[in-house]
């Protein structure tokens, strides 16, 4: 198995990561099983992005013993990636701006079995209780990104969203600090000027998408790290989004 492929691996960390979601009992993991979703850079281009390109190998050293360096062209939008209010607000922040570990911690898994549909408010309060999502990540499981992937192009008709009134209430009543999908992105299929998106970056939430392999996870609460590549100035970076799942007891 190569580094690349979505593998799960169990590991003894000893890391003492807790969850103190009200849902569920306060956990220390000293084992967990680690989940790679993030997708191949090059497994998909938006239309309009700069396609993932590499280029290579070259040689710039002098000597018997040549080095094998590759160029690559792609945009910040390529693949699994992270991004901030910079992204529909000229003004908004950057992505070099977020302190490090809003880009980490625990994560409830929330399954969204409609597309082609917004998802309400009323679905979230049916399904939270309150403060379960305070100051977590909360990941959207879909399935349409391997959808998107498999077909190699996107139909709008089957693309999962969230209305302008449940991204309210995921900032107002709930307090997460970042929405993770396994999709290209939250956008409401109802609004015209990336409402949404605006509204959240306004609010700090990070959004994170192009997940995928979420299939294989099992267990409703885990932790996510998803951390942008340290380039200043920019909306977002491609990141290695990682999944640690609780290993049953």
């Amino acid at each position: 198995m190569t580094i690349g492929d979505h593998e799960s691996i169990s590991s003894d960390c000893g890391c003492n990561i807790k969850f103190d979601c009200s849902r569920y009992e306060p956990h220390t993991m000293d084992q967990y099983r680690l989940h790679d979703v993030t997708m191949w850079m090059d497994a998909f281009d938006f239309e309009g992005d700069q396609p993932f390109e590499i280029s290579g190998p070259f040689n710039r050293v002098e000597g018997s013993n040549p080095e094998y360096v590759y160029d690559l062209e792609l945009s910040t939008q390529t693949g699994t990636h992270i991004q901030g209010a910079h992204y529909f607000n000229e003004s908004g922040k950057r992505i070099e701006e977020y302190p490090l570990q809003q880009f980490e911690g625990r994560a409830i898994l929330c399954d969204l079995e409609d597309r082609g549909v917004d998802t309400t408010a009323a679905f979230f309060r049916s399904r939270f209780d309150e403060g379960d999502l305070k100051n977590a990540i909360l990941i959207l499981r879909t399935g349409h990104m391997e959808d998107v992937i498999e077909r190699g192009e996107l139909d709008p008709a089957h693309r999962p969203g969230l209305s302008p009134g449940a991204a309210r209430y995921l900032v107002e009543e709930t307090q997460l600090r970042m929405i993770a999908i396994d999709s290209v992105g939250v956008e409401s299929r109802e609004t015209e000027n990336f409402e949404v998106n605006v509204y959240l970056g306004e609010h700090d939430i990070l959004i994170l998408e192009g997940l995928v392999n979420l299939d294989a996870i099992t267990a409703t609460a885990v932790f996510l790290e998803a951390f942008p590549l340290k380039i200043p100035g920019v909306e977002g970076t491609p990141c290695r989004a990682i999944i640690k799942e609780p290993l049953e007891e």
